[in-house]
């Protein structure tokens, strides 16, 4: 065996090691301090008690394959969309020119179709997986194209069923040809194309249940995928794509069905929601924990209980037994807690089935006694879910991509609930500028200022973080909060009027007692906001809160000269500038106090 080079000189380097650690031990025993041969020995110091443990860093992903540039992905991309185009056009023109008839005009379409989509799996399978998955979608369309115009001519050279099988047949090669590569893409593909299906050989007519029953099939088939090819759990666009695509139609299909058919699609929804939550959780599956599957819950969640709400009121079943549908919704989210720790290996799942569980037990209570409620209960939806992001930041095992989505939940629930409330609950002409008695609801304990207190404190907590979000929830809650306690102060003053306690009081309370008091607190508030403003030391919720009080002490200032004075005599005028002007010069003398304890000249 031929020496390697520098193995002669191996026993040298060696004794020069030694030689070092050798000088290196003589060192620092000369620099140790003697130990006393006697005396008392001193106490030694506590030991330090260690930090508590971090976070544990998030495994690194392994390197996979050199990715492929991006400008070939986007010719590729766009190349496919342009052949597709070129197909229609080419379509059209062979007809206006008369120089292939519809039979042969079909068979090319067919053939490119096919050429393509084998020229697509032969990228696919040597590796060119993301150009492949681009002429995959061109080769499907082509065939979807060409099956559509076979059963639209006339005569048609196709029947419907006959051009949907044959899309059925290929869909099921891109759905395989998905399983044999594991491609997330060739399934988005494959999904996208069986969508358009039914769409394309659609003929008109009330077919809801054989489209939702399609869908529950194609559900199936896209579930096979990932446990044949033992991944999936990582797809999150794929995942997103066959959960988004499938509801979508399901609703569609919810919403136009047969009051006689009602039932049977109630039962069919409930089995496309078990299907989703299999593809959304993949049980069993022993691959890495699945991306993002909390919030594709929510929606799915979301989606069940308002298409079985909008069933069930077309069977004309009775509303308040839909409580029951409601609480086994909630049961089925409680009992996921424990099998999803064990899928997720952790508890970042809990907050989130535990809103969905709170949310529907919320919402079974309105449902039973009186449908004015759910707006309160949407309002306590929102904070919940707000509530939730805010505790999911400072959790282990919550990955940044799920609270950024459970984030733009809770902010979506919250415009939902506002618009909700500000459109349907609050009548703020008649409370805040009418100088008109009205009969009023019960103040303070109603649904219309529970809802708008909801609302505001969902605000509130989105409002406390950083970024564009927070502003647009600062925003929000200053508009929320405020309309909440200032009407709430005007239906006070209205149901005191109606009750007969103020039937000695002059005229003009009457008439002006609710616009004033939505005033006075309108002035209230924003004078504590600019007055809060000074001791706060962020500088961005420094200026926001002096903002908003400049915002609404102008507004204040404004509504007392142009509404409140109106039909109002010598007396009114007293007591609403006085009221407003004791509120300003208060909140001044206290600016000024606050001043001068920092040191500040005024």
């Amino acid at each position: 065996m031929d020496e390697r080079p520098g193995d002669s000189d191996l026993p040298e380097r060696v004794k020069q090691l030694e030689d070092q650690v050798a000088w290196l031990t003589a060192q620092l025993q000369a620099a140790a301090p003697a130990v006393p041969a006697a005396g008392p020995s001193r106490p030694l110091a506590p030991p330090l008690r260690p930090a508590p443990p971090g976070r544990p860093p998030r495994p690194a992903t392994p390197a996979g394959p050199a990715k492929e540039s991006n400008p070939t992905l986007w010719i590729a991309g766009i190349g496919a969309g342009i052949f597709l185009l070129g197909a229609i056009f080419f379509l059209g023109w062979s007809i206006q020119q008369g120089y292939l008839g519809p039979g042969p005009r079909l068979l090319l379409g067919l053939v490119a179709g096919c050429g393509l989509s084998l020229g697509a799996a032969m990228l696919i399978l040597k590796g060119t997986r993301k150009l492949g998955v681009c002429v995959l979608a061109a080769g499907l369309g082509t065939l979807l194209l060409s099956l559509y115009y076979g059963t639209s001519t006339e005569p048609p050279l196709l029947s419907p069923g006959l051009g949907f099988a044959g899309i059925g047949l290929a869909i099921l090669f891109g759905g395989g040809l998905a399983a044999r590569v594991k491609s997330g893409g060739a399934l988005v593909v494959a999904l996208i194309t069986a969508f358009w299906a039914p769409i394309a050989f659609s003929q008109g007519g009330h077919h809801e249940i054989a489209l939702t029953l399609y869908l529950a099939v194609l559900m199936t088939a896209t579930l096979a995928v990932p446990y044949l090819a033992k991944v999936g759990a990582q797809w999150g666009v794929t995942r997103w794509v066959a959960v988004a695509g499938v509801w979508t139609l399901v609703a569609w299909a919810s919403m136009n069905a047969l009051a006689e058919d009602a039932a049977l699609m109630l039962l069919l929804v409930g089995l496309h929601a078990l299907l989703a939550g299999l593809w959304i959780w993949l049980p069993g599956q022993a691959e890495a924990k699945p991306r993002t599957p909390t919030i594709l819950w929510f929606l799915v969640s979301l989606g069940l209980t308002s298409l079985a709400w909008a069933l069930w009121r077309k069977s004309q079943w009775t509303p308040e037994w839909f409580a029951g549908v409601v609480l086994g919704i909630a049961a089925v989210n409680l009992g996921l807690v424990k099998p999803l720790r064990m899928r997720l290996a952790g508890r970042q799942a809990d907050l989130g089935l535990l809103v969905l569980a709170a949310g529907h037990l919320a919402l079974a209570v309105p449902i039973a006694l009186h449908w004015q409620w759910v707006g309160p209960m949407w309002g306590a939806f929102a904070l919940g879910l707000a509530w939730a992001a805010g505790r999911a930041e400072g959790m282990e095992g919550w990955e940044e991509a799920e609270i950024a989505s459970l984030r733009r939940l809770a902010f979506g629930m919250a415009v939902l609930a506002s618009i909700r409330w500000f459109v349907g609950s609050v009548d703020v002409w008649d409370h805040a500028f009418s100088y008109y008695s009205a009969v009023s609801s019960l103040p303070v304990f109603n649904g219309v200022f529970a809802e708008g207190l909801l609302v505001s404190a969902a605000w509130l907590l989105m409002a406390r973080r950083k970024g564009a979000v927070a502003v647009l929830a600062f925003i929000a809650l200053e508009i929320t909060a405020n309309l909440t306690l200032a009407l709430e102060a005007a239906r006070i003053v209205r149901t005191l009027q109606a009750s007969g306690l103020s039937a000695e009081a002059p005229a003009y309370l009457e008439s002006r007692g609710a616009s004033i008091a939505v005033t006075l607190v309108w002035s209230l508030s924003g004078a504590l906001q600019w007055l809060r403003s000074f001791a706060v030391t962020d500088p961005g919720t420094r200026r926001a809160l002096a903002i908003g009080g400049y915002v609404w002490l102008a507004i204040a200032s404004l509504k007392l000269l142009a509404a409140d004075m109106a039909h109002a005599n010598t007396g009114i005028r007293a007591l609403a500038f006085l009221g407003v002007g004791g509120i300003f010069l208060a909140v001044a003398l206290l600016a000024n106090r606050m001043k001068r304890d920092t040191g500040e000249v005024v």
